[in-house]
Formats: structure tokens, C-alpha cells, sequence
């Protein structure tokens, strides 16, 4: 798949809206959690796509460019006051074509924090940039001193025709793992020790959208403004608690997959050889972000139900699917996710509204909830 304009607007946001996806889909989910709190509700001049939240609970999120570039690329957001700063500073978020890559942000996709309350940024660049002079890159921040810690670029790595599209850290193994959704579809492994950098499972059954199956807008397909068919690759990522694990699917089909961590950072391993260690492990929703709790249960957004679910693995290795937050008249699209305190934390970016030639009324405000989770769960394996 090729990455014109259309397909950065997809992947910076990839709503959920009650729409039926084409191909084979899971069996109707039960409905298991509360309803959703409004954290802080965005006007148009920041598209809400990215979220991530400390262990303190401090509020992060982005708005990538696309067609439209919003005031800030990256904000923190006071969760009392609903105050935005640019993060980490008002410099960083003023984009110049002809400036420094390596000192402003291009278009920041995702966040996550991890297990040692750093916050990482995946700063995926744009296809009409010069990508040798402002090349994607994951910048590494201490949370403590809101310093950066350090900054890794794919030079070499990835194309201007890839799409990093979101990031999980391996704080056991210091690695880091990222989903192109771009190109031919592949995940990208990162060695934080060296920042040695590269992509695996290129066109991988595993990571190659199933092309029998579609997002669908209404009776039709999601479509780019050329008319073609929207296909959006290895996007969902997340990591098992023990990070033994790590779980991930093309958007635009229902099925899901994990991988060994151990395979993926074994460099012995050829291609053919790492592709026989990946795991099918069924149909289930449509869904774009991903998140794993501590106690193994996978959550996502339902493209087709205007829901979000949580996914677990039955004594049958099976996968089981539930209603975790249904309110259509609030929410649109479940696109990033975090978790922080006990809550889910869900960033909802109207894609279906803003990013599709097929074109939808907007249904709300770009907004981020949160929904307390239960309280224990078994981790399947």
C-alpha cells in the first residue's frame, strides 16, 4: 500500500461508529463496564489522536498532521482545568519544513509510558518531507525533569511509503516494538540499548491486511481521494504483562495475532524462521488501538459497534469477546489508549468524520474518557 496524504490522515488517528466492516466478523459481544467520564473535550484546533498517562496521572496527547495541522502537535492536559501546554515546550511544537528534525515535532502519532514512568513519543513524519533531513523518530522523555533521555530515528530503516503508526516498551529487555501500517505492513524492532533498528514480517500474513475484507463506511468502502480502498496494515499493538508477549493486527480485517518478544529480538532468526513463531489466534472486532492490562486482558476499539471491548482467551485458546463501553452518542472512534490508576483511558478521534472521501457529519468533540476498570481478571495465555 502506498502512503499519499489520505493514508498519513489515517494512520495519525486510527472511530468507532455503528458501521459493518466487510468480511467474516466475531460473533456479537455482552456488555460488561461503565459508562464513560469526560477527561477533556478538544475544539478543531487540536485533533485528538494519541494519549498517554502517567503513574501519577499526568495527561498527554497528540494531534499528527494531515490535512490539517492542528495549533500544537503535542500537549499536556491539566485534568482539573482542562489547560493545554505544549509539551515539552511551545518550540518543539512549531513546525518549520526547513527547520530541525531532531528539535521539533513533525507529526507525533502515539505515546506511551512505560513500566519506569517515561514518556516515549513516535514522532512518524510526513510522506512530503524531506524524510532524510526530518526522518521519523522516538524520543524518550524523563517524566521527573521533563528532559529528554534520548532520541532514536529509523534511517534506513523504514521508507517515506511506511507508517509507523504505534509503539510498545520493553522495559525487561530494553527493546522497542512498533507497527507499520504503511508499505507492505511489518513490525519494527528497536534495540534501545544500541538503537539498532529493523523491520520484520514484511508483508506477513500476520501484518498484510487480509484484502477480502474491508472498513466499511455505511454499504461502501472506506475510501482515499483518489477512490481506491482504503487498506491499513499492522496498526493494534500491545504487550503482554510479563512482556513475553506481543499481541497486534492489520486494521482493516478481524484478525488477530501475537509473536514470541524473544523471536522477534533473535536476529539469527530468518525471515521464514520468525513468521513460523507467530501465533494465530482468531477472529474478533474490527479494531484500530490495542491496550493489555496487568492481568492479561486485551482492549480495542469496535470500528463496526461504537464500542469498546475487552478481549480475552478462553481455556480452549479461543477468543472471547465482551462489551466493555458502549455510548454511541459519545463516542466515535477509540483510537489511542493508556491506563493509569486503576482507568482506561480512551482518545476518540472522529476519524470516520475527518479522514475519509466518503465523508460523515461530525458527530462530537474530539475527546478523551476514561472508564474505571474491573478490579482482577486471570491472565490467559
Amino acid at each position: 500500500m502506498s502512503r499519499p496524504m489520505l493514508l498519513n490522515v489515517i494512520l495519525v488517528c486510527i472511530a468507532l461508529s455503528p458501521m459493518a466492516a466487510h468480511g467474516e466478523g466475531p460473533a456479537p459481544a455482552t456488555k460488561i463496564g461503565p459508562a464513560p467520564e469526560t477527561v477533556k473535550a478538544f475544539q478543531d484546533d487540536f485533533r485528538l489522536v494519541g494519549i498517554g498517562v502517567s503513574a501519577r496521572g499526568r495527561v498527554f496527547a497528540t494531534a499528527p498532521a494531515g490535512r490539517v495541522r492542528s495549533s500544537d502537535s503535542m500537549v499536556e492536559v491539566n485534568p482539573r482545568t482542562g489547560e493545554l501546554t505544549p509539551y515539552p515546550d511551545a518550540a518543539w511544537n512549531k513546525f518549520d519544513e526547513q527547520g530541525k528534525g531532531a528539535s521539533q515535532w513533525i507529526s507525533v502519532q502515539a505515546l506511551w509510558v512505560d513500566g519506569k514512568d517515561h514518556l516515549w513519543a513516535l514522532d512518524s513524519s510526513l510522506p512530503k518531507v524531506d524524510q532524510d533531513r526530518l526522518p521519523p523518530k522516538l524520543v524518550e522523555f524523563d517524566l521527573s525533569s521533563n528532559r529528554i533521555i534520548r532520541q532514536y530515528d529509523f534511517t534506513g530503516v523504514v521508507s517515506p511509503k511506511d507508517a509507523l503508526n504505534d509503539v510498545r516498551i520493553d522495559v525487561v529487555h530494553n527493546f522497542a516494538y512498533l507497527t507499520n501500517a504503511g508499505n507492505k505492513g511489518s513490525l519494527v524492532v528497536l534495540d534501545l540499548k544500541t538503537g539498532n533498528a529493523r523491520q520484520v514480517l514484511v508483508a506477513d500474513r500476520s501484518t498484510f491486511a487480509d484484502p477480502k475484507q474491508h472498513l466499511m463506511i455505511g454499504k461502501e468502502a472506506a475510501l482515499r481521494p483518489d477512490g481506491s480502498v482504503v487498506a491499513i496494515h499492522a496498526d493494534g499493538i500491545a504487550l503482554s504483562p510479563d512482556s513475553q508477549w506481543l499481541y497486534y493486527r492489520p486494521l482493516t480485517d478481524h484478525n488477530y495475532w501475537r509473536v514470541p518478544t524473544a523471536a522477534l529480538r533473535d536476529t539469527r532468526l530468518s525471515d521464514a524462521e520468525l513468521a513460523k513463531k507467530v501465533e494465530y489466534l482468531g477472529s474478533s472486532v474490527l479494531s484500530g488501538g490495542l491496550i493489555m492490562d496487568r492481568n492479561g486482558t486485551l482492549y480495542g476499539g469496535d470500528l463496526e459497534q461504537g464500542s469498546v471491548v475487552a478481549i480475552t482467551r478462553t481455556p480452549s485458546h479461543t477468543l472471547a469477546t465482551k462489551v466493555f463501553v458502549r455510548d454511541p452518542s459519545k463516542l466515535s472512534w477509540a483510537d489511542g489508549f493508556a491506563i493509569s490508576q486503576g482507568y482506561l483511558y480512551i482518545a476518540d478521534s472522529h476519524l470516520w468524520e475527518v479522514a475519509f472521501k466518503n465523508g460523515l457529519p461530525r458527530s462530537g468533540p474530539f475527546t478523551i474518557f476514561r472508564v474505571r476498570l474491573p478490579e482482577r481478571r486471570r491472565y490467559a495465555r
